[in-house]
């Protein structure tokens, strides 16, 4: 359950978050703790390609898919590359999950959002895909796809993202019968590297066409906008006026989300998938997990400013909106180039939180004065070594970049 905090009763907000928040992009030695870890590839490398998601080894299989398939478009990757996560991440890339997207095509952003109130047979994820194939005007079908991959033999292996969540729900995982399986080998569950179970596409599909007609899909395609003080536009799917009075949506949780991306040329798409695991069981007998869609959100933020271009998906925090809305005061509407906004990611983060109201930050990536002047704050502060999870995409002038952040697992490649 989300939670208001209203900061205002603690008097002097607007005083807390001066101190906090500034325009970073001059600043040359904000990052003088942050690893250098390459976040992006090359401006001065080809990139006509572009994948991103957790998980490298999918992206190297998929690169050799792509050779394999010359005729294929956007919109073809769009669906091979989306249905492909189900087998990366089957525990928050489900048929069942909550599916949103932005696609920038013939230089416009589309933003959408699939998810379900309804409790049973709610397949958003693959509903979603089906649903902009058609909105795009596409002949092809999910079974065309779904052939293609069941017809290449990939050998995907586990990603660290999907071990982890494996090892926290062992027991239940391995005395399950269907699951069990699947992703235990001997008394360990899968580990980085090893091979996932094979996941019969086609199937799925006809799994999803014999419940197609009792789908109860949202799809959602509304942006709030936002104007800031020096007068740059965007638009995010978080109110931030509540953010500007100190209203901050704090969860009890920490959600987790799969992120992933692709372009191709002047066209790209990156996405969140995610979903409440009440109780571990496959979709049917499938190597995929069960959940409910109606999950809190990733953020996701819009900025189109002339020619420039830049997306950002914010999780894995209590109220990953509060992230954006920073980023956004740092100046992130201003950027003017893909090392502007890898800054603006790599900063020392901060979070305001409730049960008791306190502030958490980042002390490893913050400046001395900043910390300094936060001690003097009749505020309890405390430390975190990382905080959220925000990935971007980016397209100025002649080039576009996928980004990740350098807290988290995150793979990219370009070709």
């Amino acid at each position: 359950m989300l939670k208001l905090l209203l900061l205002f009763l603690l008097g002097g907000c607007s005083l807390l978050i001066s101190k906090i928040d500034s325009s970073v992009v001059d600043e040359k030695d904000y990052l003088k703790n942050v690893p250098e870890v390459p976040t992006y590839c090359p401006i001065n490398q080809k990139a006509r390609i572009q994948l991103i998601n957790t998980n490298a080894h999918s992206q190297q299989i998929y690169q050799g898919l792509i050779d394999r398939l010359p005729g294929m478009d956007f919109l073809d990757h769009f669906a091979l590359w989306t249905l492909l996560q189900q087998s990366v991440r089957p525990d928050q890339s489900s048929p069942t999950s909550r599916f949103q997207v932005i696609l920038k095509i013939e230089g416009k952003s589309h933003y959408l959002d699939f998810y379900s109130e309804s409790q049973e047979d709610q397949l958003p994820l693959l509903f979603g895909i089906d649903w902009i194939l058609k909105k795009f005007k596409k002949k092809t079908s999910l079974e065309y796809y779904a052939r293609i991959l069941d017809g290449q033999g990939l050998k995907l292996r586990a990603g660290k993202n999907l071990e982890l969540f494996l090892q926290a729900n062992l027991e239940k995982i391995r005395n399950h019968e269907v699951l069990g399986p699947y992703f235990v080998r001997g008394t360990e569950v899968l580990k980085e590297n090893e091979r996932v179970p094979k996941l019969n596409f086609s199937e799925i599909i006809s799994y999803y066409r014999k419940r197609e007609s009792k789908q109860k899909v949202i799809v959602n395609t509304s942006l709030t906008n936002f104007v800031t003080e020096s007068g740059q536009k965007g638009s995010c799917n978080y109110d931030f006026n509540l953010y500007d009075n100190s209203i901050f949506l704090i969860d009890q949780v920490i959600p987790v989300a799969n992120l992933f991306g692709l372009s191709i040329d002047d066209r790209a798409f990156m996405a969140s998938t995610s979903q409440k695991l009440e109780e571990l069981k496959p979709v049917a007998n499938f190597p995929v997990f069960y959940g409910q869609s109606k999950v809190r959100s990733s953020a996701v933020c819009v900025i189109e400013n002339e020619q420039d271009l830049i997306w950002t998906f914010s999780n894995f925090s209590r109220d990953p909106g509060q992230h954006l809305f920073h980023l956004i005061r740092y100046g992130l509407a201003r950027s003017k180039t893909t090392d502007e906004v890898d800054k603006l990611i790599r900063h020392s983060r901060h979070l305001f939180l409730s049960d008791p109201v306190r502030l958490v930050i980042e002390s490893g990536r913050s400046r001395t004065d900043q910390i300094e002047n936060l001690l003097k704050l009749n505020l309890p502060i405390y430390n975190a070594e990382k905080l959220g999870n925000i990935w971007a995409f980016t397209s100025f002038q002649d080039h576009s970049r996928f980004i990740v952040d350098d807290r988290n697992v995150g793979a990219y490649t370009c070709k």
